[in-house]
């Protein structure tokens, strides 16, 4: 499974905006973007990212430790994650 998600300012922001559409993501961080550009008077905003993540589907293990606080969900499943998209403007 594929999902797709991005940060703002890469190195500084954390990953969100997660969809399993890449266009959705896009669209979004698009969105983002233009606000802050907007509300904090930017007159720049560095490149984002998109970033695809492969998981695994969680096994009843897996979720059993999440919900025990014993381990991260995002550890036990991720497979992968790789660029596939960086964004200008707004």
């Amino acid at each position: 499974m594929t999902v797709y998600a991005y940060t703002v300012e890469p190195g500084t922001s954390r990953i969100t905006g997660y969809s399993s559409n890449m266009g959705n993501v896009v669209d979004e961080l698009r969105g983002v973007r233009a606000e802050i550009l907007l509300e904090d008077d930017r007159g720049d905003l560095p490149t984002s990212e998109v970033y695809a993540f492969d998981l695994f589907r969680p096994e009843i293990d897996h979720l059993l430790a999440v919900l025990s606080g014993d381990a991260e969900l995002a550890d036990l499943i991720l497979k992968d994650k790789r660029l596939v998209k960086t964004v200008e403007g707004s």
